[in-house]
């Protein structure tokens, strides 16, 4: 008779869920974070192209991208393909119960499908050599090394830092026969992309209905409902997924929807800059001399933070984000300039203000919160500056 080894895993007692729902009810958390505070991102880059280990606080996931030649799909010929395989072997108190080790992997697996595939941020086109004979599988094997919390967030950070610092050989296909370039013959090529995505995760509990960016694994399991936006870095939405008890607005999704549209921006930006300093020390010629997991590993490998990295910016986003609060604060405390001018009218001719103003109020435009349809092409800009 087997135990059930969930009860172990942190947010699963009735005392727990209390207590978080209290520390929310006051605004606080455990690790002393504010509300729309995330926590701090770490990115180790490989020995090989395409080996990225990314620390979210004490979430730990490594990605690695290989890549193959193989044939078409019949439906699209002249596209390559792009797999995603997610193994949760790291989780210790989900390797007793199959069931709940199997749902979480398949349920982030489709998550990250939908982020990267289904929107189509990897150019496939690019990845055909012969079309209908011969184009290039790109595979991406995420494994989660520890989990505590955000699992989503840093597994999409991880798969885009590993796509983007993957190289691949170059191949040509001449009179039916294919040949593949080494690295010392011919330089690797990297892949193309459309767009960048980046998600980024929010909570909500029925004692404080403010949602809570980035949680750990104790306050994702106390939560009543959770949201999940994908973004990229021309803040344009890729994917958004929302369940739970507590139902959530339009309001409070657009709100989750302004600041995840700036993290995601900054977080592609601290992506680039990190493949630029690990390229630097490639062509300096301080490569790692291990590859693969001890490559990752080793005290030779440079952590490059977030906070370390986008210290600047983020301050600057932070005060172009308090601004457009403000106007549109004052925008909406503004009254309307055709009911100042009927008022003074009124007053001028000493008429009652309470009549005209109705008139004048229908000629105040409306504003309203669009949000894409089920069944359409999931696609909204933020402008936030």
């Amino acid at each position: 008779m087997f135990m059930n080894t969930g009860l172990f895993e942190p947010g699963k007692t009735k005392t727990e869920r209390k207590f978080i729902q209290q520390a929310v009810k006051q605004s606080q958390r455990l690790d002393g974070r504010k509300s729309g505070e995330s926590r701090n991102v770490e990115i180790t880059f490989g020995g090989e192209y395409g080996s990225v280990i990314v620390s979210l606080g004490e979430t730990k996931v490594m990605a690695q991208v290989t890549c193959d030649m193989g044939t078409p799909t019949t439906s699209r010929p002249n596209e390559g393909k792009l797999q995603l395989f997610v193994t949760l072997a790291g989780v210790s108190y989900l390797d007793s119960v199959q069931k709940t080790h199997d749902k979480r992997s398949l349920t982030l697996n489709s998550l990250l499908e939908r982020t990267f595939r289904t929107s189509r941020c990897v150019d496939l086109e690019s990845l055909c050599v012969a079309s209908e004979l011969h184009v290039w599988c790109i595979r991406v094997d995420v494994n989660v090394l520890n989990h505590d919390g955000n699992l989503y967030d840093a597994s999409t950070i991880a798969v885009l830092a590993a796509l983007m610092h993957f190289r691949r050989p170059d191949v040509t296909f001449t009179d039916g026969e294919l040949r593949t370039y080494t690295e010392k013959e011919r330089d690797m090529i990297p892949l193309l992309f459309l767009h960048y995505p980046v998600s980024v995760t929010y909570c909500i509990y029925t004692s404080n209905f403010q949602p809570f960016v980035d949680p750990t694994l104790l306050e994702e399991n106390c939560a009543d409902s959770t949201i999940i936006l994908s973004f990229n870095s021309y803040q344009e939405l890729c994917t958004l997924n929302a369940g739970g008890t507590v139902p959530t607005d339009v309001r409070t999704i657009m709100q989750c929807a302004r600041s995840a549209a700036n993290r995601c921006k900054a977080m592609v930006t601290f992506v680039r800059k990190a493949l630029d300093l690990d390229e630097q020390q490639r062509l300096q010629g301080s490569t790692r001399k291990y590859t693969g997991m001890l490559g990752l590993m080793a005290k030779s490998s440079q952590k490059l933070s977030f906070r370390t990295l986008m210290k600047g910016e983020q301050k600057q986003e932070q005060q172009q984000q308090h601004k457009s609060e403000d106007m549109e604060i004052e925008a909406e405390a503004r009254p309307s300039a055709k009911l100042e001018e009927c008022v003074a009218e009124n007053v001028e001719n000493d008429q009652p203000a309470q009549e005209e103003g109705k008139s004048c109020l229908k000629h105040v435009p409306q504003t309203y919160a669009w949000m894409p349809a089920a069944g359409c092409r999931r696609r909204l800009s933020l402008n936030t500056s």
